[in-house]
């Protein structure tokens, strides 16, 4: 048996063909039944299973109702109903991706050979622990197709990510492979293929079959997210290269009609013919024909190689923008961990924060209630130094004229009368002195006509009496 190549590329990700829901045209239908189906899910079912209990977690901690995810992870993350088609989000994440497995080739693993149904046994056991080897990868469609030229594998798989921040568990193919343990960065999905690639490779050498050195291949050999600006280039590369395979068929069979269309010749010396006028016109329009589609061909093979060219250089570019991707993913990463670490410094310091509001506003109410309490007996004190003052007035009465003005006593008065009446305004003038009232003090000594040298005198009778009591 012949070395056969195995080949684990991306597929374009249609369920409805991968299922036969309509009936594409390379296939034989009359082999159809022949085809395994290895798991049958609608992609709603699966979302639901992967990621209904991460949207209820996310929603229980949500505060605000705006925030809460209302109609499924699936219109959440692609803001489109479930379709069985891949669905590209805003952020190059897609509904599901889709890898196709096949050993050998249609001219050495055609099928309805031997080799064929050796194949079919080794893809068989391969898909069996597929979803074993990756737990990250939820397989909801796995078909194995025997109704087309070589057997082949079609596995569709949402990839599932854990996260910190946002729903704790999402659709993320990065993610899902870091976790699996294949690294970071671009090579990351090629690393992935290449161990799958192995996993195969073993399973062909138990049942006998050699595998040769894989070939570098390109297009779907690299990641989503890489081809994802190359698509409908490369289709239109795929549509040109068939329509170039058409033309090769096209002018061989032209050649082949050409040497069996019943052109008569004659056989001449030196291996020479000779063909009738209407024969050799047939045949010359037929070489200019071909010679026209060769011409075509060579242009559009060089076109293509221009094209493959034009893609090389924008991968290129593509790596590079990438990369500086990483880079600012890492550091909005690091600056998101930063504010959630401020976040939570915060939120351990608001109870004593709002502690200390309480006490100052404990204290605010307890001085306003001081200072209504100063201010009442301010009023007090002032109310008493009025009624003081009008004791002092009163003093006036002790003369034979009543009077209600602070004046000198009237010569009417008797000494005594005057003695007893400064005395006392004396004694409120000291009175009021005291509360700290001194106009009012100055107002009662002064105004009231109560004068330095009848002061001077009233202090003298003081010191006098204090001198008999202590003579006593």
């Amino acid at each position: 048996m012949a070395s056969k190549t195995i080949s684990h590329c991306q597929g374009k990700g249609s369920l409805s063909h991968n299922n036969r829901t309509f009936k594409p045209k390379n296939v034989d239908s009359s082999r159809s039944s022949d085809n395994i189906t290895f798991v049958k899910m609608p992609i709603s079912q699966a979302y639901d299973e992967c990621f209904i209990a991460a949207v209820e977690r996310y929603n229980a901690k949500q505060k605000r109702a705006d925030r809460r995810i209302k109609d499924g992870y699936f219109r959440y993350a692609f803001s489109h109903e479930p379709c069985n088609n891949v669905i590209t989000a805003s952020d190059k994440r897609k509904s599901f991706y889709e890898d196709v497995v096949q050993i050998g080739c249609k001219d050495d693993t055609g099928v309805g050979s031997p080799d064929a149904i050796l194949a079919a046994e080794c893809l068989t056991e391969y898909m069996r622990s597929f979803q074993k080897r990756n737990p990250n990868f939820f397989v909801f469609n796995a078909v194995l197709h025997m109704d087309e030229a070589t057997p082949h594998l079609h596995i569709d798989y949402i990839p599932i990510g854990h996260y910190k921040r946002g729903v704790d568990t999402q659709n993320g193919l990065a993610q899902a492979l870091k976790e699996m343990g294949y690294g970071e960065g671009e090579n990351t999905i090629s690393r992935w293929r290449t161990a799958e690639c192995e996993v195969l490779t073993e399973i062909c050498a138990r049942h006998g079959i050699e595998i040769s050195e894989p070939r570098k291949g390109r297009g779907y050999t690299y990641t989503v997210e890489q081809y994802k600006q190359h698509k409908d280039t490369i289709s239109e590369l795929e549509h040109r290269t068939e329509e170039l395979f058409e033309n090769l068929d096209e002018l061989k069979r032209l050649n082949e009609a050409a040497e069996t269309e019943g052109i008569e010749s004659t056989k001449l010396p030196l291996k020479k013919r000779i063909v009738p006028e209407d024969e050799f016109v047939k045949l010359e329009a037929a070489r200019k024909t071909a010679a026209i589609r060769e011409t075509k061909i060579t242009d559009k093979e060089t076109e293509l190689k221009q094209r493959e060219s034009a893609i090389a250089e924008k991968e290129t570019d593509l790596f590079q923008r990438i990369a500086e991707a990483d880079k600012s993913f890492d550091k909005y990463n690091a600056l998101a961990d930063e504010l959630i670490d401020d976040s939570l410094a915060y939120h351990k310091l608001l109870p004593q924060h709002e502690a200390l509001q309480k006490r100052c506003k404990n204290a605010e109410s307890e001085l306003s209630q001081t200072q209504n309490a100063l201010a009442e007996e301010q009023r007090k004190t002032e109310a008493a130094v009025g009624h003081i003052v009008n004791i002092a007035l009163m003093s006036n009465s002790l003369l034979a004229k009543p009077s209600d003005a602070y004046e000198d006593l009237s010569e009417q008065a008797t000494p005594r009368h005057k003695l007893l009446a400064n005395a006392i305004r004396y004694l409120c003038s000291r009175f009021v002195k005291v509360l700290g009232f001194d106009k009012a003090a100055d107002e009662i000594l002064h105004k009231a006509g109560f004068t330095k040298e009848t002061e001077a005198e009233f202090k003298r009778l003081e010191h006098k009496q204090n001198k008999r009591g202590i003579d006593r």
